[in-house]
């Protein structure tokens, strides 16, 4: 047997472990293994829980957005379930697709949604989407999906495959998990615990597929999301450098008026603004940005955002279109003091320096990603009984975490967790916890404490 037929069968094999495992998890209770917030759900509660998700992911974001009008364009949904989120999407768009590689759950799926006239449902192969038309998506959408797939090989064929049925011009957005903690590496993959997909995965499936690479946010994390492009038909053979290259501005990402940039943590990412080349053309594989000697690969190319359109009109630029934003984190190790950076497009000469400050970063804090009951797992946490042992997941403690320095704050009381641990699978700590006697049903601000440091409020009901 070749190696492409070896190659093909194990992806096949995969795929239809794939597909029996959601089965079989569709059989027993769809809602809870698409959304593990609570065991029992009614319709109701059950899609009310993708309202939400598809405001932040698709309707604010602003990739997606710019110049484009969703009531006239077509989605794909991958990895739709039994339509969570499909019903709220096709509020917004002309057609909506969703596919799942569980038959069982396509099934359900039809059930639900029979009476939504935009809306058509696919069971897929698991690793393509054979029976969709080429160039035929404006946007291409999947959360939640790719974080169960068990190989990295299996999430490239589904991308390259994906990248054939989006229209040229088109956006595809995905979430996969890109964890990097050895724990999490060494760890045997499944159809729950899926494969990390790595920076360099990433990267290689753009170039892979002849599309931009837009973006990459939250690379090392569990939700890392990809943005791609695939470029309209009348840019193609053309340069992405238009001229000199020019660094016209820069500050730190998440605010213009911020020209020093700390070292290390959650605010070490650079936003430079550069004249000199085509955004629709340039990407995040095409761009090299220079620290000192270094070279390193940015995290987004593209149009400008919204601020940093206002910080160059309040500068006097009136060609907005012509500027390109590149943002980037600080790489590793780099001391505080000043540094040179320089932009260039492939191999083309760099552009003159400009001098950035690099600041001493402050501690950060911890993040609490979710609260649960101790019971099933769901968000329905009690003041008495079986649920009112709870558990807090929290990013950004080390290895010392323990219940001997980490505090769970509930309201006014602060509780001595009754153990905490590593979670390997979602590269966070988990504080187990009781709910005090005192505290009644209602609404209360949560925050986790690690040493001096306390991470922002989470807001839970008790019930």
């Amino acid at each position: 047997m070749s190696d492409s037929n070896h190659d093909g069968k194990a992806l096949q094999d995969q795929a239809q472990t794939m597909k029996s495992d959601w089965n079989d998890r569709a059989r027993e209770n769809a809602k809870w293994f698409i959304n593990t917030v609570k065991l029992q759900q009614t319709d109701d509660e059950f899609d009310e829980t993708g309202r939400p998700e598809v405001e932040r992911f698709v309707l604010a974001d602003v990739v997606l957005t710019k110049n484009r009008e969703f009531k006239t364009l077509r989605l794909l949904e991958i990895g739709c379930g039994i339509g969570r989120m499909t019903t709220h999407l096709s509020r917004f768009f002309a057609e909506v697709a969703g596919t799942d590689v569980s038959g069982e759950m396509i099934r359900q799926g039809r059930e639900r949604l029979r009476d939504l006239s935009n809306v058509t449902l696919h069971e897929t192969s698991g690793v393509d989407f054979s029976n969709l038309p080429s160039d035929y998506f404006d946007i291409i959408f999947s959360v939640y999906v790719f974080q169960h797939v068990p190989s990295a090989d299996v999430i490239h064929s589904n991308i390259g495959d994906a990248c054939r049925v989006l229209k040229p011009g088109g956006l595809f957005k995905f979430q996969t998990c890109s964890i990097t903690h050895p724990e999490y590496l060494q760890m045997e993959k499944n159809t729950w615990a899926g494969a990390s997909f790595s920076e360099s995965d990433i990267r290689r499936a753009a170039s892979d597929n002849g599309v931009r690479l837009v973006s990459i946010l939250g690379l090392g994390t569990q939700y890392c999301w990809t943005i791609l492009n695939k470029p309209p038909v009348e840019l193609a053979g053309r340069s992405g450098q238009t001229a000199e290259p020019k660094i016209e501005f820069f500050s730190r990402s998440d605010s213009p008026h911020e020209r020093s940039i700390p070292n290390k943590g959650d605010y070490a990412f650079l936003t430079l603004i550069v004249s000199g080349f085509d955004h629709r053309i340039v990407d995040a594989n095409s761009m090299t940005v220079e620290f000192g000697d270094g070279d390193f690969l940015p995290c987004y190319t593209g149009w400008l955002g919204a601020e940093y359109e206002e910080a160059m009109k309040a500068a006097g630029r009136d060609d907005i279109d012509s500027l390109t934003q590149i943002n980037i984190g600080i790489p590793p190790g780099y001391p505080t003091g000043k540094i040179n950076v320089r932009v260039r497009y492939l191999n083309n000469p760099a552009s003159e320096p400009v001098a950035l400050e690099l600041i001493e970063a402050p501690a950060d804090p911890p993040k609490i990603t979710l609260v649960s009951n101790d019971f099933d797992g769901g968000v329905d946490v009690y003041a008495r009984g079986d649920k009112s042992r709870f558990r807090v997941f929290a990013a950004g403690m080390d290895e010392s975490a323990s219940p001997d320095n980490v505090r769970v704050i509930v309201g006014d009381q602060t509780i001595t967790p009754a153990s905490v641990s590593f979670i390997p699978g979602n590269a966070v700590h988990m504080a187990v916890s009781q709910i005090p006697g005192q505290i009644l049903p209602g609404e209360y601000e949560v925050k986790i404490k690690f040493l001096d440091l306390v991470s922002e409020s989470a807001r839970i009901r008790i019930l």
